[in-house]
């Protein structure tokens, strides 16, 4: 008997051709750029026909060899920005100006196997059991499914409203869970959820996931017209529960009416959508009060949460038309304006007082100030810190016009006499043994809040010059490959050698801090698990030092400063650490909680952050 290396069923050896797909051994595949049949990934996947292509991907099927079975291969193949010589298997990127893009791409495909790897076992989410680096891209290994998209098969058919229920609240299982630790999906719609042949449905594509805490922050621009919210189209935005939901009830609003709902932007000039049951009376009320409910172009009158849909779906909560929510919000709003008037006018001196101080303080006179940091000569890491600073920059700008930032970065080695030849106004100084035309910083610390970030009462020790102040922090760690034995030898950091070691394999074990979690994550996908070095008192180190030249005028110093406490703040360190991984970790309180949610290696890993100290 012989396996088919295009279908995987299982036929005759004698035979030449398979009976059930008509493939032969030897045929190339369908299109040029598509891996052909046969060729083995990661020395563990057969792969076979094409199940899918997107813009950023084509999914295969795939046989593995480990578990005798059929799988799903997800590859990072972004069209219009790479090729593949046919019967190869090495993609090519198509200008080398372009791989900023084409790497920004590849970690959000990596984040995106990240986050569906945390549901590998869920009832409701497609499972994904490994994610994998390979000729010069990525792969997702990933559960098989057997069935149809719910979109292909409401083109052709109607569907019953108790199955459309049904239907709805499995979601609403997944988006439960996905929700609670802080994952927005953004991108549900009848094309992402799958009717499984055994009656199950299966939420897919976490492409557009995103760990969001509803701050207002700038997101990439992914949605599917007719089923995204108004937000969604917008550069900066608010993201949480509520844009999934949205995208929930107009999946639901397609599946009773059999009519795509009108796209958000438009609904926003005017909204001309009809309610279900005006469309089929045969659609109980309750179920358009709901769904129109979730539709809704104020975010604020959805439903905050899945639970509150569920409710309302389940008629455990009363749901009434969009327009008198809208009537009652109004009234409400006017009532609370005339019972605020009063407070207002006596309190206006002091608020026209407040607000002059506040200005003096936020606003910057017209100047320009230069920032520079290191890079270390690895494409990737570079490419990575450029965007940071760059996104960091230019968010900055938005509240402060005024101010021109010039960014300068040089390889590490030149760094220091570089920064000495030439100062700029802000610059890394990490790594620096003296500091001689540093600006004192105590200013700009006394203004950070113990609450806002962490280790704030150890700056002044650390640092008695006050003549820098850390972005982030390093912990201890050890690191394990998960696919050698026990037995395999442990790793100093005082032989640096040995980290290349563990990084190719020939060492099970390797003890550093954290600053390596990159390297190991690119080097070993899925192989690798970190342990907490459990003592009284870790020993932790700051990363990420930043100084203002001594030299800097006062209107410099005054930029550099906000410049500065801003690269603390949430948004500026999401960019640096969780966007782009800056090889440390946040020291902005919120943030590290949302780091340790994005890299689920650190789950718990906190929990006595107070007792860390730096020697």
């Amino acid at each position: 008997m012989k396996r088919c290396n295009y279908c995987f069923d299982v036929y005759d050896s004698e035979s030449d051709i398979c009976p059930y797909c008509r493939y032969s051994d030897g045929d190339v595949a369908k299109e040029p750029y598509q891996l052909y049949p046969g060729t083995v990934l990661n020395d563990r996947y057969i792969i076979g026909q094409v199940l899918g292509l997107g813009g950023f991907g084509i999914t295969y099927m795939a046989w593995d060899k480990t578990l005798d079975s059929v799988m799903a291969i997800k590859e990072y193949y972004p069209s219009g920005l790479v090729n593949r010589v046919p019967g190869t298997t090495n993609v090519i990127l198509f200008s080398g100006n372009r791989r900023r893009e084409y790497n920004h791409g590849l970690m959000r495909f990596l984040d995106e196997a990240r986050s569906m790897a945390r549901f590998s076992s869920h009832r409701y989410i497609i499972n994904v059991f490994e994610y994998f680096e390979e000729n010069n891209t990525a792969y997702i290994a990933m559960e098989y499914l057997e069935g149809t998209t719910l979109g292909f098969f409401l083109k052709n058919n109607k569907m019953d409203m108790e199955r459309c229920i049904e239907i709805i609240e499995d979601v609403c299982e997944a988006l439960k869970d996905v929700h609670e630790i802080g994952i927005v999906h953004r991108d549900v719609s009848p094309d992402n959820i799958f009717l499984c042949n055994n009656k199950r449905i299966k939420l897919i594509d976490f492409g557009a996931a995103r760990f969001g805490s509803g701050e207002e922050m700038q997101r990439t621009i992914i949605l599917k017209p007719g089923f995204a919210p108004p937000e969604q189209y917008e550069k900066v935005n608010v993201q949480g529960p509520w844009t999934d939901i949205y995208a929930l009830g107009a999946t639901f609003y397609y599946m009773v009416t059999g009519e795509k709902p009108e796209e958000s932007t438009n609904r926003k000039v005017s909204d001309t959508l009809l309610p279900p049951h005006e469309i089929n009376p045969d659609i109980p009320e309750y179920i358009s009060n709901t769904i129109m409910q979730a539709m809704a172009i104020n975010r604020h009158i959805r439903f905050a949460k899945i639970t509150d849909f569920e409710k309302a779906l389940n008629q455990e909560k009363k749901v009434l038309p969009v327009e008198k929510q809208i009537k009652r919000r109004k009234h409400r709003r006017l009532t609370g304006l005339a019972a605020a008037l009063l407070v207002v006018i006596v309190s206006s001196i002091a608020l026209y007082v407040g607000i002059e101080r506040q200005r003096g303080e936020e606003t910057l006179p017209e100047t320009t100030i230069s920032i520079a940091f290191s890079v270390i000569g690895d494409n990737d890491f570079d490419t990575a810190r450029e965007v940071a600073f760059s996104s960091i920059v230019d968010s900055f700008r938005d509240g402060f016009p005024t101010v021109t930032v010039e960014i300068r970065s040089y390889p590490q080695a030149e760094f220091e006499t570089a920064i000495l030849a030439n100062p700029p106004t802000l610059f890394e100084s990490t790594g620096f043994d003296e500091l001689e035309n540093a600006a004192n910083l105590r200013g700009v610390i006394s203004r950070l809040e113990h609450d806002g970030v962490y280790f704030l009462d150890e700056y002044a020790t650390h640092f008695p010059a006050g003549d820098r102040l850390p972005l982030g922090f390093n912990a201890p760690v050890f690191f394990l490959n998960t696919t050698l034995t026990g037995d395999a030898g442990l790793s100093s950091p005082d032989e640096p050698s040995n980290l290349a070691s563990f990084l190719s394999g020939d060492v099970g074990a390797y003890f550093s801090d954290t600053s390596v979690y990159p390297h190991v994550q690119r080097a070993l996908p899925g192989r690798y698990r970190l342990v907490y070095v459990d003592t009284d008192a870790p020993a932790a180190q700051f990363a990420e030092l930043w100084s203002i030249s001594l030299h800097a005028g006062r209107n410099e110093r005054r930029a550099a400063e906000r410049l500065l406490l801003f690269m603390l703040s949430e948004s500026a360190q999401d960019i640096l650490h969780i966007q782009n991984r800056s090889g440390s970790l946040p020291i902005n309180r919120s943030v590290l909680e949302v780091f340790s949610e994005v890299h689920d290696d650190f789950n718990g890993f906190f929990a006595n952050i107070d007792s860390y100290v730096f020697p």
